[in-house]
């Protein structure tokens, strides 16, 4: 899809919310070849959910255990291996956040195959998320990335940190998810998780962006299929290419998480929205 095509229809897209504009798009663009791709080998692990396709290109998503009360077992009557990549893409849409997690798992893998066969459409970027923040911005960050933390503080000490979980000794101010409201529209950047797409929190949070010079979408969970998101006001992505599928198979059974992937089968990689 090239980024003129993309721009031309942003009023448009703007009604949509992400995910079926996602599912959407990665159908028109890869077209008949998504009814032969074919599910490899699927793993849901404690922290993320990892997909194989037959082209051996593979996708994760974050698991979102958090979200159950209950036992989040799947109710497939069949296993999801050798389920075609368009049905399983289409799991992004459900209302259960650990199929949802799967479909989205999907779509990364689906981005990556996109990448290699189209890379003119898809400029990377070598800017790293502290190259956006001014030590006079407000930062909001949607999701406790503890590493980041201690870097954005010697930038700027007014960052504030929105988490449905209780964490332990966070260094910097802390607030539950529901103060969103209040914090995000005065906020000059705002780091969103790339885990609020399965928790289908994302277009609710976007809608809060104020007039935020910077909103990322942070996290191996985010589909490396930048222009759906840039539409929305996304200016960055910053996610997680997998570049040995099998390796992530097993670190995401080891209930690996972001530091395993990054050490062992993953490639941090980053795309920019032009201004």
């Amino acid at each position: 899809m090239s980024e003129s095509k993309g721009l031309k229809e942003t009023g448009k897209k703007e009604k949509t919310e992400i995910l079926p504009a996602l599912v959407n798009e990665l159908k028109k663009d890869l077209g008949p070849a998504l009814e032969e791709i074919e599910v490899k080998d699927l793993r849901i692990g404690l922290a993320y959910t990892g997909v194989l396709l037959s082209e051996n290109y593979g996708g994760v998503a974050c698991t979102p255990l958090y979200e159950f009360s209950c036992c989040p077992s799947l109710g497939f009557t069949d296993t999801l291996r050798g389920k075609t990549a368009d049905e399983a893409l289409g799991l992004a849409l459900s209302e259960n956040p650990l199929e949802a997690a799967v479909g989205i798992a999907t779509a990364n893998a689906l981005s990556h195959t996109l990448s290699v066969l189209e890379p003119e459409n898809f400029p990377v970027s070598k800017i790293d998320i502290l190259d956006l923040i001014k030590p006079e911005d407000r930062v909001a960050m949607v999701g406790y990335f503890s590493p980041l933390v201690p870097r954005i503080l010697k930038i700027t000490d007014k960052l504030t940190v929105l988490e449905k979980r209780e964490i332990e000794t966070p260094q910097t101010r802390t607030l539950p998810s529901e103060k969103a409201k209040e914090i995000l529209p005065e906020s000059d950047v705002i780091i969103l998780s790339a885990s609020t797409l399965a928790n289908r929190t994302f277009d609710g949070l976007l809608s809060l962006r104020g007039a935020a010079r910077e909103v990322v979408l942070l996290g191996p969970s985010a589909p490396l299929y930048p222009i759906p998101f840039f539409e929305r006001g996304i200016t960055a992505i910053m996610g997680t290419r997998i570049i040995d599928p099998l390796t992530m198979l097993t670190v995401v059974s080891e209930a690996g998480g972001t530091k395993k992937l990054h050490q062992y089968c993953g490639q941090k990689i980053a795309f920019k929205r032009e201004a």
